[in-house]
């Protein structure tokens, strides 16, 4: 009898588990707008936000939770929420926005972290889909893109295929707790349309086959035509080669606490990069950030040009620290926030006023005699604007003959740097001429194959990205995207570019592409510089991430070419990985 009692509860016990396991598995709804109110179905609340309390002027247009539709399957939705939003940056710093998010209660029964993932439909323009998570302090939220769709489309996450931006601090993604869902609107204007969201408690996958293993291919070498010997070439290989950028500093923020003991690079940064065995700095900031009255200045409505006294500190700081340690320093204009855009570039008092900006700077240069300060025109004209909204070449260089123009009112020998538009591509250069003054020396930038160097980049919708490996090899490759953390809302042209990794993911194609422009400096007879290379050091593999840096330094030295570094080498306070100074050959120093 005792037996057969424990039996039953045996069965019992089992059967239990299996009921339970089979209500594990089913989807559990969060939302499906047929409520009409600000109640999801496990009981938290909806709410929304924008940028307008930091300045921006985003507006939202027939706001609504009413309209329904009807799904593939013939299934008629009683309810969704509508919005039209009129994305408008006004004086926010960043990409405008306009966020829907609900909260979900931690739930011992219920809770994210029993969940693969969640599951709603979208109709409308792009998004971001985010999970925000107490642990998170810095707004480095993880998150995935999801690309627009003029139709109601079936979206389904994955949360192992979640990031964050890079902007923050690492945390593992903690989903036992209260977390927030936030779709937010930051693409184009549009109307955004979701419905249905249901967590789910397993997700499948079918093999998609997006790509071939395919052999590596090495192209065939590009012959080098010769070398430059100038007195100007000279100086570049004696002060611009082995150099560090001091990045995400004074060129995505404008500086404000005017005490250098403070400041993310002070002198004990800069001594650090010296004993380190970099040979110059280059330090970018973005000089209008520091205008008084910068609006009426870039407007024209304001031919005097002042800088707020912190601007002086910092370009004398820097040009006293680099001095007292032996660095050359380069001084780069770094226009940042989108200021200097489409309609800025065709705009002749924009113009003008770029030239009395930089006749300013050289006026307060004038008494500097040292042979190792350079100034740089503009970086990467292009930077931060959106697709279609390119400077073209003819209108940069018009404004870059202005700024050179109005320094050369000032100072007749400066060393002038200046790289092409489209982020100081090479392409764009090799097509270009040389200016007149035989004093400026030609820079590019070089980050290819970019889907290595910036797998992990959030900026470039490459957040999700990862395990693309340098160089190509067939064995660590994958027919999936998803192996690479590509997703729906990767770019096309991200897309295009891992299917051809198997062409560009080696030395011999990095190599032709840098003597392209090699051999267009030696047609001109002028000094040629790459003062932005390397890889994002998030997601990439630390044995890929050393044989990609040393593999590009290896070729800055067969081609005799100076180069500066901007990431993949050192931690965030700027003190480089183990053995990368063997790699990027630098000899420490001791003060």
């Amino acid at each position: 009898m005792q037996q057969k009692f424990f039996l039953l509860i045996f069965l019992w016990v089992i059967v239990s588990t299996l009921q339970g396991q089979i209500v594990d598995k089913k989807p559990i709804l969060i939302e499906d707008f047929e409520q009409k109110d600000l109640k999801n179905a496990l009981n938290g609340y909806w709410y929304s936000f924008d940028d307008n309390n930091d300045g921006g002027l985003t507006k939202l247009k027939e706001e609504s939770w009413e309209d329904g539709f009807v799904l593939t399957n013939g299934y008629q939705s009683k309810g969704c929420y509508s919005v039209e939003v009129i994305l408008n940056k006004g004086n926010y710093k960043w990409t405008p926005y306009f966020c829907i998010a609900t909260i979900i209660p931690f739930n011992k029964e219920i809770n994210l972290s029993k969940f693969e993932g969640i599951r709603y439909w979208h109709k409308g323009v792009g998004h971001r889909f985010r999970i925000e998570t107490p642990e998170v302090k810095d707004y480095d939220f993880y998150h995935i893109p999801i690309p627009g769709s003029n139709n109601w489309r079936e979206v389904i996450i994955d949360f192992k295929m979640l990031c964050q931006g890079g902007w923050g601090k690492k945390v593992p993604l903690n989903l036992e707790n209260e977390v927030r869902l936030v779709w937010e609107v930051n693409e184009k204007s549009g109307t955004f349309s979701i419905d249905e969201i249901y967590l789910l408690p397993q997700i499948s996958y079918t093999k998609q086959f997006d790509m071939k293993i395919l052999p590596a291919v090495i192209p065939q070498p590009i012959p080098v035509i010769g070398n430059v010997n100038s007195p100007l070439v000279n100086l570049c290989k004696k002060y611009l080669t082995k150099g560090m950028n001091l990045t995400n500093w004074a060129e995505a923020d404008k500086i404000t606490q005017n005490d250098p003991k403070t400041w993310k690079f002070n002198e004990q940064k800069i001594k650090l990069q010296a004993e380190q065995g970099f040979v110059g700095i280059r330090f970018p900031i973005d000089f209008d950030l520091y205008l008084v009255d910068r609006e009426q200045v870039l407007a024209g409505k304001k031919a005097t040009i002042e800088f707020e006294p912190i601007f002086y500190t910092l370009l004398d700081s820097m040009n006293a620290w680099t001095k007292k340690y032996g660095l050359s320093l380069t001084i780069d204009y770094h226009a940042y926030d989108g200021t200097f855009n489409r309609a800025a570039s065709k705009n002749p008092k924009y113009a003008q006023a770029m030239g009395r900006i930089w006749k300013k700077v050289a006026q307060h240069f004038i008494n500097e005699k040292r042979p190792d300060l350079f100034f740089e025109l503009t970086n990467e004209p292009c930077l931060g604007l959106p697709d279609g909204e390119y400077i073209e070449q003819e209108d940069w260089k018009r404004i870059a003959q202005s700024m050179i123009d109005s320094i050369r009112k000032i100072d007749p020998h400066r060393p002038l740097i200046f790289g092409d538009t489209q982020w100081y591509s090479l392409d764009e250069l090799i097509k270009n001429k040389p200016f007149s003054d035989k004093n400026i020396i030609y820079c590019i930038h070089m980050y290819e194959p970019f889907v290595f160097t910036h797998q992990g980049a959030s900026w470039v919708n490459m957040a999700t990205m990862k395990n693309i490996p340098f160089p190509y090899k067939p064995e660590r490759w994958s027919t999936e995207f998803r192996d690479f953390g590509i997703t729906d809302g990767t770019p096309e042209w991200v897309k295009e570019q891992v299917i051809n990794y198997y062409k560009e993911g080696n030395k011999q194609h990095i190599k032709n592409r840098l003597t392209l422009a090699k051999n267009w400096a030696f047609e001109h007879k002028v000094p040629l510089i790459c003062n932005e290379w390397g890889a994002l050091p998030t997601n990439a593999n630390s044995d890929d991430l050393k044989t990609y840096i040393k593999t590009v330094c290896d070729i800055f030295d067969e081609l005799d070419m100076p180069w500066q570094i901007w990431f993949g080498v050192a931690d965030n306070d700027f003190k480089l990985f183990p053995g990368m100074a063997e790699i990027l050959k630098l000899k420490p120093r001791s003060f």
